[in-house]
């Protein structure tokens, strides 16, 4: 995990000594009020979440390999006091990454929560390229949805969230830029991740030019990382108005923050605007939980196409 540095603070990754000052911040009702977080019993339980976290949080379990995300301590440069906890933390429930924050209160109020946050959120969009991130704050938090709406963030709808009535915000990287672009503009991605070491004509697909076709591409600063194709195109097995996806590519380095999912979701949009009701395609074997993800379904057996490799046939109801 990096460290990131502010003007009076210094962000760090959480260490075992950072057990009693987690003990004591939450110990305190005021602190916890809006979280829905009980406060720990005693000091050895607080170090046994700090162990944890950095295992399971700061380190994939599985690999070992940093991930990058997960809350930081808050230190002040001027005396190395403990002023809380501040950063990202990804939720796989909806797969997306969150920005959260927590202050012993003597430190309220005098701008290291903001100071904090907005280190946080250019580490997202600088460092880590996230597209987005989100945050959630308990509906009557004034304090935080103020520090919020001052970082940017827009509100998006009140949810329930740990059985608490929680305001949902979003905040965009304005980095990335998804638009529709012409069928030519795909093949900067779709040649090194679909068709690699093979001619660059074997990216064309027979359906690119027709009218019907339409074609999504995401930017990054300008430069084009992530496509999508949608094509007129029924499959004599499903029913409904049907258009086939194909050509879906997300550059190696840009892959795991949420970009072809963001392209996904506006080519369905764009496809009830049109009237269609169901979306179909095969679906490499590598990429089948990814589309479950986003409900896509199965149909048939498992067949391999020529020169590309194992795929499953999907499909998904648009309405």
């Amino acid at each position: 995990m990096p460290i990131l540095e502010t003007e009076r603070l210094y962000l760090r990754p959480f260490r075992i000594k950072d057990a009693e000052h987690l003990y004591l911040m939450n110990t305190d009702p005021e602190v916890i009020k809006y979280t829905g977080d009980a406060p720990f019993k005693d000091v050895l339980e607080a170090q046994v979440f700090v162990q944890n976290y950095i295992s399971t949080v700061y380190h994939n379990p599985d690999t070992t390999s940093e991930t990058g995300l997960g809350r930081l301590t808050i230190v002040r440069k001027s005396d190395e006091a403990f002023i809380g906890w501040c950063g990202l933390k990804y939720n796989p429930e909806g797969r997306e990454v969150d920005l959260g924050y927590r202050l012993y209160k003597k430190h309220w109020r005098q701008g290291y929560a903001s100071e904090s946050a907005q280190a946080c959120i250019t580490y997202a969009f600088e460092t880590l390229k996230l597209p987005y991130i989100i945050a959630r704050t308990h509906f009557d938090n004034i304090a935080s949805q103020t520090l919020l709406d001052n970082q940017g963030f827009s509100y998006i709808k009140t949810i329930t969230h740990h059985d608490m009535p929680t305001r949902l915000y979003h905040l965009k990287n304005d980095a990335y830029q998804l638009k529709e672009i012409s069928a030519k503009e795909t093949w900067p991605v779709r040649h090194p991740v679909l068709r690699k070491g093979r001619p660059l004509e074997d990216v064309y697909m027979e359906a690119d030019e027709q009218s019907s076709t339409f074609h999504l591409g995401m930017f990054y600063n300008g430069t084009i990382i992530g496509v999508a194709s949608f094509m007129d195109d029924s499959h004599p097995d499903f029913t409904g108005s049907q258009y086939r996806l194909r050509g879906m590519a997300v550059l190696p380095e840009y892959r795991r923050k949420g970009i072809a999912e963001l392209i996904l979701k506006r080519g369905e949009m764009l496809l009830k605007e049109k009237g269609k009701t169901l979306l179909w395609f095969n679906a490499r074997v590598v990429a089948l939980q990814f589309y479950k993800n986003l409900g896509y379904t199965i149909d048939g057996t498992q067949f391999d196409i020529p020169k590309v490799g194992p795929h499953y046939r999907m499909k998904k109801q648009l309405v």
